[in-house]
């Protein structure tokens, strides 16, 4: 149904595009493949005052920390909405781009810190 198109699942705890896999998933009925996931989610953009869309590969040091593809359940009375991206669309050329961006080598966390008063 899907078949070489770009989708962006809408709905769930997270929002994601990617190619949504069309084999029987094997965890059974109502589980979904979403390959080449990226996270999609809004931030506010205080100094031009208005909200941004972020579209944001699932990524490590080297691609190391994830597979390539998310797993989604959607329940039968939870309502999804699947978009299908236009190939020639803004959303699909920065989905693009951020696919084919180089990972980053190295992930720095700062250790935490409590503070008591």
């Amino acid at each position: 149904m899907y078949n070489d198109e770009i989708i962006q699942l809408i709905g769930g705890i997270n929002d994601f595009i990617g190619k949504l896999d069309q084999m029987l998933h094997p965890m059974g009925d109502r589980w979904f493949r979403v390959k080449d996931p990226c996270l999609v989610f809004t931030r506010e953009d205080t100094a031009a005052k208005r909200m941004t869309t972020v579209v944001s590969r699932m990524t490590g040091p080297d691609n190391k920390a994830y597979r390539k593809f998310v797993d989604v359940y959607i329940p039968a009375n939870d309502p999804m909405e699947i978009r299908v991206l236009d190939k020639s669309g803004q959303l699909c050329e920065v989905y693009n781009q951020e696919i084919d961006r180089a990972a980053p080598t190295n992930i720095v966390i700062p250790q935490m810190g409590f503070r008591s008063n």
